[in-house]
């Protein structure tokens, strides 16, 4: 499976909509090769419409909208799967909560996390490849709207949510293969998780899950390997009109799990880059690049609590499995 954090295809600003073009350029055809996986996963942070207004419904406060001409470089690029169980999800109210996940699912795209008009708020989300049978349980624990809408993300604040989704993994255990959590969570332009997204992610590891993959800080965090879990608190910002530079490096992760839970964890640094017609999704293809962003991943993911070794190999990053924590039984069943 491959994994990669925030994407977003355009804002409301003062005078208008700021679109980043995807239709007339393919802003994934550097990525495309990384993201070939046998499932990939992607959060996108931009509700869809076919005719998305002029001027945003809440001003220009940080709205996001897109249109299928856009969404549709995501099936081609070998994006497989997107969570839109995000603080945006609300962007254009009731119109885009409907029309997303229907736009994205005749674009060819796997929907998860789409926003809840009936029990229970979280659930467990089969996609099954290759013979596997892949849960996917999606939550935030960030909202926009500050008050209830109609149709309910699936969303609790961060500190309920290790306790809220414990359940669902449980049970989505005993009839999944691999069992994947996707969680929109944290402080904006953080570098490290707080404690107590670390003993929730901990504790759906504990429970049966064999990834946590986080987004919403926009910055790149630690990845952890934790007991037969792999945990990437914020993968950062993958295609984001963002022109800071430590706001546009990111990367994919690639992980290859067996039935006898030998996880195999690669991450490929990739940078947003602004050029011609607009942004795209490149991998980090020099020196200075792969050095910046592999130092940052083997940094942040060594300091406690998190403490995993990451080393380079190439233009990847790797971290081994930790032999003495592994347990077969415990994922890839």
């Amino acid at each position: 499976m491959a994994f990669t954090g925030d994407i977003m295809f355009g804002r409301y600003v003062e005078g208008g909509f700021k679109p980043i073009r995807a239709e007339d350029d393919d802003p994934f055809d550097r990525v495309a090769g990384l993201l070939d996986s046998d499932l990939t996963l992607a959060n996108l942070e931009t509700p869809v419409m076919a005719a998305p207004p002029t001027v945003s419904k809440w001003g220009t406060r940080m709205r996001f909208v897109t249109t299928p001409a856009r969404i549709a470089r995501l099936a081609p690029a070998g994006i497989d799967v997107v969570t839109i169980a995000n603080n945006h999800f609300y962007d254009m109210r009731s119109g885009g909560v409907t029309e997303t996940p229907v736009l994205l699912r005749q674009a060819g795209i796997h929907v998860v996390g789409a926003a809840r008009d009936t029990d229970p708020l979280f659930r467990v989300e089969t996609i099954e490849t290759q013979g596997w049978r892949v849960g996917i349980v999606a939550a935030s624990a960030v909202n926009n709207t500050g008050k209830p809408t109609p149709e309910r993300l699936p969303y609790v604040h961060t500190g309920k949510l290790g306790a809220a989704l414990v359940p669902v993994i449980e049970a989505a255990r005993a009839d999944h293969d691999l069992v994947i959590v996707a969680v929109h969570w944290g402080k904006e332009y953080s570098d490290a998780p707080s404690r107590t997204m670390v003993k929730a992610a901990h504790r759906w590891i504990d429970a049966g899950a064999d990834a946590v993959i986080g987004h919403h800080p926009h910055r790149l965090q630690g990845i952890e390997r934790y007991h037969d879990g792999v945990i990437a608190y914020s993968l950062g910002n993958f295609l984001f009109d963002n022109a800071h530079r430590d706001k546009r490096d990111a990367g994919i992760l690639r992980l290859t799990f067996s039935r006898q839970c030998a996880v195999t964890a690669r991450f490929h640094p990739t940078v947003i880059e602004e050029g011609g017609p607009g942004f795209e999704a490149t991998p980090a293809d020099t020196r200075a690049e792969l050095e910046r962003i592999g130092k940052r991943l083997i940094s942040l993911s060594s300091a406690k609590p998190l403490t995993t070794t990451w080393r380079r190999d190439g233009d990847a990053l790797v971290s081994d499995p930790a032999s003495s924590s592994a347990s077969p039984a415990a994922c890839g069943r």
